[in-house]
């Protein structure tokens, strides 16, 4: 695990191009704090910064094949590197160290660019070839690790986070207007965009290939569409479970300790059942919680720890998170809109004591078919025909009928809700269900209805998926929230504080397992996770199996009723703030005198202005040194 950088010219590397990367990987520091080394030539210089998980004395990076031809870095693991390893070892292929990133720059020499099609883990990889002066950046097939890249004239940079491409006094800081309108939308930039014009990030799945001054951006693999012969549920299971146990196993190979983030959910709890399975004992395992009995999980952390018996840590987060924001401003180099990063980047802080690798339960929802969302969307699908016509004149007149009687009350709000998604498609239905802004909102922030309209990134994701229902919405999750959303908030959170978070249901073996089985294996009427809770069924406490679904939510509506309000109006309605620059400052206010009076609930738009307001105060302008710590950004902290 480490973090990548490296500039390549076709014209002929300069004279301070190894200063430079040098400062690309310092600002790559936390990924790496182990080791930092670089390569150069006459064309490029590449460098890594190492956090030593596995053969920690000889898996210094950048490592070259046995002939000095192929240079290659990795941020990642590859966990099927012994199984790669022997066969090229037969071939005659010799090896200088005993880690998995040495497994693909020989594989690379044997297959070159389908190499990528034998690798199982999480990976963003850069091979440069000395002598046709080719690079090539991969990123693994759902996206767990980051790449960046920026191309000027001759020369390509590239760097596992923002920031390092940052310190480039040449890289410009203006934000891309349409990554904005992206971001108000989703709560995230999505690929291949990123917030700063010229800046892109290589979407997961993908390959870029830059040789002769063009770079050629194509995905090598995209979530399984069609379904495979349909088998007895009880082979499914048994398949399932096979997969699961060989993921787990692969992911529990390092040269450190590797724990465990226990939500008390199904998903990571059967992760630290099947690692009990197979003889590891005294686990650590790490838990954050609330004190908002809503969302605090901590009791069913606690009924898993003590189940199997683990070294359980745990840690309770409060309004005093009010403190991270310059550390996640700085973490998270782009404005990223999900609070969920609170407790995850509190959570990793607490496992970094203790250890360098941890499992996660992360991706059991897109995997298994988990989300909530699903059966709401499920249920405002209005039946074409006269059964829906009925249903739809029905709540008209239930709304009217609810206006004129309890206008303000939750049962109109629900009704009126139930009916604009009933009257939209499955794919208008979908967007509006994960949007964090509304279009009018978005409108007045941007002072630009066109541009408001951003949808057409989860329009396309769902036109290439099946036809049918729920897959076609689990196959967009796949493709959007899970990489652009999920995965980059636990990789910033976690390599922010210097460990490695391995995620064994999503696996890629399982994953396509999962999407190749019919709908019933993860949708049965209002039952989500069907395979899933099969599995566990043996494993997990019925407590665990039989409780609501909570996800990993934040109190962020109070808090910012609260003092995180206070903070609200220190920068974001400052009057220096840089939203002044960017979205119209009325609408802004508007939306937080609203919040505050409790007409509406807009948090989560808030903490959305408040995460651009903090990381453009920490990124905008003039370079800065990448290396220093967080400040506070706020007189409060």
């Amino acid at each position: 695990m480490c973090g990548i950088a490296g500039v390549i010219d076709v014209e002929g590397r300069r004279p301070d191009d190894e200063r430079l990367v040098d400062g690309m990987l310092r600002a790559l520091a936390h990924r790496g704090p182990d080791d930092q080394h670089a390569l150069a030539d006459g064309h490029s210089v590449i460098g890594a910064r190492r956090l030593s998980i596995i053969d920690v004395e000889g898996g210094r990076q950048p490592l070259t094949d046995e002939h000095g031809r192929f240079v290659i870095t990795n941020n990642g693991e590859i966990y099927n590197y012994l199984e790669l390893a022997a066969p090229l070892r037969a071939a005659g292929h010799r090896f200088a160290s005993h880690g998995d990133t040495e497994t693909a720059v020989h594989l690379y020499e044997e297959r070159g660019d389908r190499f990528v099609e034998a690798l199982r883990g999480m990976y963003a990889l850069a091979v440069w070839d000395r002598t046709s002066r080719r690079l090539t950046l991969v990123r693994d097939r759902l996206g767990k690790k980051p790449l960046y890249w920026r191309l000027d004239g001759s020369r390509l940079a590239y760097a596992s986070e923002l920031k390092a491409l940052l310190q480039d006094p040449e890289t410009p800081r203006t934000v891309d207007r349409v990554a904005l309108a992206q971001y108000l939308e989703y709560g995230y930039v999505p690929a291949p965009r990123t917030i700063i014009e010229g800046v892109h990030k290589l979407p997961p799945g993908s390959m870029l290939t830059f040789e002769g001054g063009e770079p050629r951006v194509e995905r090598y693999w995209s979530p399984p569409v069609s379904l495979a012969e349909e088998r007895p549920f009880e082979q499914d299971l048994e398949r399932c479970l096979d997969i699961l146990r060989e993921s787990v196993r692969l992911r529990l190979r390092s040269d450190v300790p590797v724990g465990l983030f226990l939500s008390g959910g199904m998903d990571s709890s059967t992760v630290l059942a099947l690692v009990s399975e197979l003889g590891h004992d005294r686990v650590k395992t790490f838990s954050i919680g609330f004190r908002h009995a809503r969302f605090d999980e901590l009791p069913y952390a606690r009924l898993v720890a003590e189940r199997f018996g683990t070294e359980h840590h745990e840690a309770v987060v409060d309004l005093d998170a009010i403190e991270l924001l310059p550390s996640l401003s700085f973490a998270f180099d782009e404005p990223f809109a999900d609070a969920s990063a609170i407790p995850t980047f509190r959570v990793a802080q607490l496992a970094a004591t203790d250890v360098k690798v941890v499992l996660t339960g992360d991706g059991g929802d897109e995997s298994f078919g988990g989300y909530d969302r699903y059966l709401k969307h499920a249920a405002t699908r209005v039946p074409s025909g006269p059964v829906g016509m009925v249903l739809t004149a029905g709540a008209h007149l239930a709304r009217r009928t609810l206006r004129a009687t309890a206008p303000g009350a939750t049962v109109t709000r629900r009704t009126s809700t139930w009916l604009r998604l009933a009257e939209m498609s499955d794919d208008d239905r979908y967007i509006s269900l994960m949007e964090q802004s509304t279009r009018a909102q978005r409108a007045a922030l941007l002072g630009s209805d066109p541009l408001a309209n951003e949808d057409g990134y989860l329009r396309s994701a769902l036109e290439a998926g099946p036809t049918r229902l729920p897959a076609r919405l689990m196959r967009a999750d796949m493709l959007t929230y899970l990489p652009e959303d999920l995965l980059v908030k636990m990789d910033r959170a976690t390599m922010a504080n210097s460990i490695e978070a391995r995620s064994p249901l999503l696996d890629q073996e399982l994953v396509e397992f999962m999407a190749s089985r019919p709908a019933d294996r993860r949708i049965r009427g209002r039952q989500t996770k069907v395979l899933l809770r099969a599995a566990a069924r043996e494993l997990l406490p019925p407590e665990v199996l039989e409780r609501p679904k909570m996800g990993f939510g934040v109190p962020i509506d109070d808090w910012f009723r609260g003092g995180l309000g206070a903070v609200f109006e220190e920068l974001v309605l400052a009057p220096d703030s840089h939203i002044r620059d960017h979205l119209d400052v009325d609408t802004v206010r508007a939306m937080h005198t609203t919040h505050v009076a409790g007409t509406e609930d807009l948090g989560a738009n808030l903490w959305a202005l408040l995460m651009f307001e903090s990381w453009a105060r920490r990124w905008l302008g003039a370079p800065v040194d990448a290396t220093a710590a967080p400040v506070p950004v706020f007189a409060g902290s």
